[in-house]
């Protein structure tokens, strides 16, 4: 309700897109706002003169002007689109004598090198293990049973945090195109940690319980449940107290000053408290690190916890107008306004823990008098004339000139289906007999079925 009121500070971009046959004309409509005034029309706030700058850069000259409070940019492109909003696109024509084809693919912002996520995920969680690791051993590292808590900490907990990890990213995913797939996988971990031995199936109605947020005690009794799980992999039954020495763990208070006395003792903190002694000299109002970071920044790494956190986002709306349905799209139809529509929220630019909005399109339209006067009706249409369109793309000069002026001879009738499958490319062998099976493949296949199964 607060975002509501106060608004949410963000930039604006809508993008439309309108091909005209090989270049493509393009208008970004831009400005920031924050929230929306009582009839409806955003407040408007200034937009970065370091962003505008970015986004002028890359139209022509004169091609960014100011519209009241937002801005507008036009220009028109061939094959490569601007990098104006963030990202990489490309818009593809391709024109025969049986109609065109048309491709549009794009990807704005966020990181697409899932490798690379992944593994800086996976190293937080080695670094976790081993910051929990080394606490457990100057708290616990002489009492009964603690090797058994070692080999659980170092193997099973160290693996379980990457599986956490790859949970929430492939949930997240999902996510954006499943409405319940967080919940999902929400679930699905649950039930990874049952299997694994973190609590019992008769234990879930108390941890939802606890979950919920509603009972004051909740915080304390779910520190006693880790305190038992801790003893548990120490090999203490169930039936057995707690060891005194696991009283630390049920107490938040001890067991913070405890976690910050053990980070503060590491080399990795005494390194980042000497790195910022270093940049204090230049940024005297640099904020002093504390031990919990170490942890902090570990568990951010692993866990994007700002997931549904969208106030630093922008919002992106794409509008690409082309004259029938698209073959293939991502994006809303339009029939009204014949336009495949995106409509999705975007990071900031530096942020490289999300995956890009990506936006793709196909689309074909038949050159319907040409198939007509030579096919005798519109035969190819949809994905199969834009699968025609790229083979016929693919030809060079003179075996897409020969195919050209073949299928400019035809003339509808009883003989079509023969000349069709007597068609060859020069230098291309003939069956010897109508009745022989072709063994060798024919450049021409293709294009030959594909029209007398069209025909058909």
């Amino acid at each position: 309700m607060a975002l509501v009121v106060t608004g949410c500070p963000h930039n604006e971009y809508v993008v439309q897109l309108k091909p005209r046959g090989n270049s493509i004309e393009r208008t970004l409509v831009f400005y920031r706002e924050d929230g929306a005034n009582n009839d409806g029309t955003p407040k408007y706030q200034d937009f970065d003169e370091e962003e505008l700058g970015a986004i002028a850069a890359v139209y022509p000259a004169l091609g960014v002007t100011q519209a009241g409070k937002g801005y507008v940019a036009r220009g028109v492109f061939t094959n490569a689109l601007p990098d104006d909003v963030g990202g990489w696109g490309a818009y593809t024509n391709l024109t025969t004598s049986l109609g065109e084809a048309g491709f549009y693919v794009e990807r704005f912002r966020g990181n697409d090198d899932l490798a690379g996520m992944s593994e800086r995920r996976f190293q937080a969680a080695e670094r976790l293990a081993d910051l929990v690791m080394g606490w457990s051993q100057a708290e616990l590292g002489r009492e009964p049973g603690y090797e058994k808590l070692r080999q659980f900490l170092n193997v099973d907990f160290r693996r379980d945090l990457k599986n956490l990890s790859e949970y929430w990213w492939e949930g997240r995913l999902a996510g954006g195109y499943n409405t319940n797939a967080g919940e999902e996988f929400a679930v699905r971990f649950g039930q990874y940690l049952v299997e694994h031995g973190y609590f019992s199936v008769g234990e879930i109605p108390g941890l939802l319980r606890d979950a919920a947020g509603d009972n004051p005690q909740a915080p304390q009794a779910m520190m006693r449940r880790i305190q038992r799980l801790v003893a548990r992999k120490m090999g203490v039954p169930e039936t057995e107290a707690v060891p005194a020495s696991l009283g630390f763990l049920a107490d938040d208070t001890k067991m913070d000053e405890s976690f910050d006395k053990y980070l503060a003792s590491t080399e990795l903190f005494r390194a980042r408290l000497k790195q910022w002694e270093a940049d204090e000299k230049l940024k005297p109002d640099l904020e002093r690190p504390k031990p919990r970071d170490l942890a902090q920044d570990a568990m951010n790494t692993l866990i994007d916890f700002d997931l549904f956190d969208t106030r630093e986002a922008d919002h992106l709306v794409v509008q690409l107008s082309v004259p029938v349905s698209p073959v293939h799209s991502n994006g809303r139809w339009d029939e009204v306004l014949k336009q495949v529509v995106w409509d999705t929220t975007i990071q900031n630019r530096t942020n490289d823990t999300h995956l890009p909005a990506a936006c793709y399109a196909s689309w074909a339209r038949a050159d319907e008098e040409f198939q007509k006067e030579h096919l005798g009706k519109v035969a190819l249409t949809g994905d199969e004339l834009a699968q025609y369109c790229l083979w016929r793309s693919s030809q060079d000069a003179q075996r897409g000139g020969e195919w050209d002026a073949f299928l400019a001879a035809l003339q509808p009738g009883d003989g079509l289906g023969e000349r069709l499958a007597a068609f060859r490319f020069s230098g291309e062998p003939h069956p010897a007999g109508t009745n022989e099976p072709q063994k060798i493949p024919s450049a021409s296949d293709y294009p030959r079925q594909l029209l007398k199964t069209a025909l058909q």
